[in-house]
């Protein structure tokens, strides 16, 4: 029998330095990762064959990985059949393995249905760092002229395009987290950036195999530093929703941080 975990968070929520160091503990997270990028410069540790699927997918619902509205996914039957194959293969040779992409929050409950005992850990960060991240992100690639010039324009001229995707991603993630609570762990970036005991915390929620990896290890203060300042708002209609999804993963994170309290030994704090 296998165990998996899924590495879930937003583009730019710090899923990358997670998956790194659960990639170091142990965990197997695909046969072919995604390379390095100097947006990402440390890896990404995505398993391109999961990406591959997911943009598949996005691409039938003819969509592409810039959701920003609630989205329910038509999945066709050879989408079906890859999914089960990935699990198959992996089962097979893993006895622990997982994957990690933020597009995967949009599928987390296809994932569960094929995998009825998978956990996710839900990897979150405040919407205003991650919206200045990929605002500077894709103003820098349209500066250099690189990648897809149309997706880096839309940051511009949307401005609320980055919240509104937070949004859909880490909504999708609560309903996950509210439906099976017991298979849900969520951790802030600031947590993990603080020092969090992510690997004692998988281990004790649910006793997966993996060795212990000091967070430091992969969590670069310089790549996942705190920004000043708030990211500007244009439609006033969306602070309430995005505070109230804010509340609502913070809430997820103080039950983490409750565990701990009660739980951890001296010497993991």
């Amino acid at each position: 029998m296998s165990d998996q975990l899924i590495i879930a968070g937003f583009h730019r929520s710090g899923t990358s330095a997670t998956a790194q160091l659960l990639h170091r503990a142990g965990l197997f997270l695909g046969y072919e990762l995604l390379e390095a990028l100097p947006s990402n410069p440390y890896g990404h540790f995505e398993d391109r064959e999961v990406v591959d699927l997911h943009k598949q997918i996005l691409n039938g619902n003819e969509q592409t990985w810039l959701v920003d509205e609630p989205f329910l996914p038509v999945v066709d039957d050879s989408h079906w059949h890859t999914m089960r194959q990935i699990i198959e293969r992996r089962n097979a040779g893993h006895g622990l393995w997982g994957f990690k992409d933020p597009r995967a929050c949009l599928f987390i409950m296809l994932w569960k249905y094929l995998l009825p005992d998978v956990k996710v850990l839900i990897v979150y960060r405040h919407f205003s760092e991650v919206t200045r991240s990929l605002g500077q992100r894709h103003s820098t690639e349209l500066f250099l002229n690189r990648g897809n010039r149309l997706v880096h324009q839309r940051f511009w001229e949307e401005p609320d395009l980055a919240l509104k995707m937070w949004l859909v991603h880490n909504n999708a993630l609560l309903g996950f987290a509210r439906a099976y609570p017991e298979d849900t762990l969520a951790l802030s970036m600031d947590m993990l950036r603080d020092g969090y005991p992510l690997v004692w915390a998988i281990k004790q929620r649910w006793g997966l195999d993996l060795e212990d990896v000091p967070p430091g290890e992969a969590f670069d203060p310089g790549v996942v530093a705190r920004r000043t300042g708030r990211q500007p708002v244009s439609d006033r209609r969306l602070a309430e929703k995005v505070e109230a999804t804010w509340g609502a993963l913070e809430e997820l994170g103080r039950k983490a941080e409750r565990m701990l309290a009660e739980e951890a030994p001296v010497a993991a704090r």
